[in-house]
């Protein structure tokens, strides 16, 4: 999805991401600015101030990319062809968005001469062909003397033959002052200051050195406006122009988080409530990534280390984090991770909330996007928060809606499946939208040869929360990364420790989280009789104990067992343990046995009703309701929502 072309570039109502103003018309231009409106009238009164002056007034446009800078300059072009005072008087003259062609001040004459010819090739067409014939001839004299002042006097004799002032709309102006030879400053200056036939609308992605030094040619000499992110009202008006749900009476700042205010990725962002395709959003940003790639690097590299340090480790947690947190993530002294913070808020890269506890976050989420895209090809990290960003924006009907499709994109795509399970685990709102998100190692069923005796495998819906072969944590909570064969040694040996008879409480919940590592493992291995055999010493062993914590590990223990014995065939075996779940933890309060007899019910309903027995199945429903409908605990309650859609 490179902007190659206009479809490439446009977006729903016209809107272009790149390359505004390209093969529309001006009243195109003019309904698509949506926002921007206080900074379009400051730059219009400067132009009508100019207008009869012996010396113009200059303006600069200052804002990182995807800002709006091209759409800014290109709406005050179609304000000046349009207006009838103004096309009166004045002749805007774009250049293109990178003068790859400028290198000493004849280069820019001789650009403003070709821009100019092909500005008025349709209304005055015969002086546009002799400035096109004057450019041509010029261009052979690129070795000679004086070059650049007949090449200006061409451009001002045209100005004189149009009786119009030429408005110069030059972009990237950073890049522009620094490809160009030393002397090329202070020339267009001195041309700017004196010649009122001139006037320069600029550019830049940055406020680069040059314009802070007073011993540099463009010190103090532009009108500099400076594109802040879009307020919360502005991303409302541009969500909508650019072909996103209607957001009346709908909090919009979650949109305005994702995207930083940044209008080109508020655009984007908006395609996903168009096209309900998170694969079509992620192909938009990575071609967005692709094609500011050096930019964003760029942005990078000019910040001190200490700095770049710890801008790298905020971007790449991608959400509001304290001091510590990134003096964590950076591996740096919370301390010094403060006074670097401090640093780049004053630059402008980061924000930080107020309150007591202060938390900071990437002025531009776009870097985030950049950084995860880069460094791992984290596609899973973006569709997280992408999906975050919909919990919170869209209503519960909204985000059904978008259930049947982002759930075969999720059947596609390891990176959106992986993202959504992300997602899921963390966001209750989600689970009741999405409840059959096929999980990253589901079997598809319909590979399965139908001969092959071997039972079916669990139907995404069913819920199997035994961690995954690189999600065993140790006992500190970390994740561990021995290999499984150490793994089962280091577990036979805790296991031992605590003895085949009476284990003390203080050790009772060490053991049994053992067994149920050692029982995962095996299972990991392809044993499952060796895992279903571990899960029942733990419940023969701790079944009786009454430490609540020990408690919760036999009903986990008893829903991993009936988990496996489903995929091994043994579904009366399957329902035995999770009836056994429900009689012995149904009346319990707390809130880990709760999650475990809430899985129970819901897994036995479903093997029910993959047994066909669908009264069964709806009975399950219902006692999930009655004995869970009153839990205050978030996972159960969307487990409760759940069963009453199922049923």
């Amino acid at each position: 999805m490179t902007p190659s072309g206009a479809a490439a570039d446009s977006a729903p109502g016209g809107i272009r991401k790149f390359n505004p103003g390209t093969l529309q018309t001006h009243a195109d231009v003019v309904e698509q600015f949506a926002v921007r409106h206080a900074e379009l009238d400051i730059v219009l009164d400067v132009v009508r101030g100019n207008l009869g002056r012996e010396s113009c007034q200059h303006v600069l446009i200052v804002a990182p990319r995807g800002r709006g800078k091209t759409m800014l300059l290109t709406r005050v072009w179609a304000e000046l062809v349009t207006d009838r005072e103004l096309s009166a008087s004045l002749l805007p003259v774009r250049f293109m968005e990178e003068s790859l062609e400028i290198a000493n001040l004849a280069d820019f004459w001789l650009e403003t001469l070709f821009h100019l010819a092909r500005e008025i090739s349709t209304l005055h067409p015969q002086l546009a062909e002799e400035l096109r014939s004057a450019h041509a001839r010029l261009c052979e004299q690129w070795n000679e003397q004086g070059l650049a002042d007949r090449a200006r006097a061409t451009v001002l004799d045209a100005s004189d033959q149009l009786e119009r002032q030429l408005v110069l709309m030059v972009e990237n102006l950073q890049a522009l002052s620094t490809n160009v030879g030393q002397d090329f400053g202070w020339q267009l200056r001195a041309v700017l200051q004196t010649e009122p036939r001139i006037m320069l609308l600029g550019s830049a992605t940055s406020r680069f050195e040059g314009l802070d030094d007073p011993n540099e040619p463009f010190f103090e000499h532009f009108r500099m406006i400076e594109l802040k992110p879009l307020a919360t009202e502005e991303c409302r008006r541009l969500w909508e122009m650019g072909g996103g749900d209607p957001t009346s009476g709908r909090d919009i700042r979650p949109l305005e988080i994702v995207t930083g205010g940044n209008p080109r990725l508020l655009v984007i962002v908006a395609s996903l409530s168009r096209h309900r395709s998170l694969r079509q959003l992620m192909e938009e940003l990575v071609s967005l990534v692709d094609e500011h790639t050096e930019y964003f690097r760029g942005h990078l590299e000019v910040l001190p280390n200490q700095e770049r340090r710890i801008y790298v480790a905020l971007i790449d947690l991608w959400q509001p984090s304290s001091a510590g947190e990134i003096a964590a993530r950076a591996r740096l002294d919370v301390r010094a991770a403060s006074t670097m913070l401090g640093r780049l808020v004053n630059r402008g890269v980061v924000t930080h909330s107020g309150g007591t506890r202060r938390l900071y976050a990437a002025a531009e989420p776009l870097y985030s996007i950049y950084y995860k895209l880069r460094r791992e090809r984290d596609e899973a990290s973006v569709v997280r928060n992408l999906l975050h960003f919909m919990a919170d924006f869209y209503s519960a009907p909204e985000l059904r809606e978008l259930f049947n499709e982002l759930v075969a994109e999720a059947a596609g795509s390891r990176a959106i499946r992986e993202g959504m399970e992300r997602a899921l685990a963390e966001e209750p709102k989600l689970r009741v939208a999405f409840p059959d998100v096929p999980r990253s190692e589901a079997v598809v069923e319909d590979t399965v040869d139908i001969s092959d005796p071997a039972p079916p495998p669990l139907r995404s819906s069913e819920m199997d929360p035994r961690p995954g072969r690189d999600d065993i944590v140790g006992a500190t909570g970390q994740v561990a990364d021995t290999p499984p064969s150490a793994k089962i040694d280091g577990y036979d040996e805790g296991v031992e420790l605590g003895g085949r008879g009476v284990v003390r409480e203080a050790e009772a919940y060490r053991v049994a989280l053992t067994l149920l590592r050692l029982a995962i493992t095996l299972g990991q291995q392809g044993d499952p009789e060796a895992e279903i055999a571990n899960y029942d010493e733990l419940v023969a062993r701790f079944g009786t104990t009454e430490v609540p914590e020990v408690q919760a590990q036999v009903a986990r223990a008893l829903v991993y067992k009936a988990i496996t014995q489903r995929q091994v065939g043994d579904n009366t075996g399957a329902v035995a343990s999770y009836d056994l779940v429900v009689e012995r933890f149904g009346d319990r309060d707390e809130a880990e046995i709760q999650a475990q007899v809430q899985m129970a019910l819901f897994n036995r309903a479903i093997l029910r009703g993959q047994q066909g027995d669908a009264e069964a199945e709806i009975a399950d429903y219902d006692e999930i309701v009655a004995r869970l409908g009153n839990s205050d605990v978030a996972d159960v309650q969307a487990q409760v929502a759940r069963a009453l859609v199922y049923k």
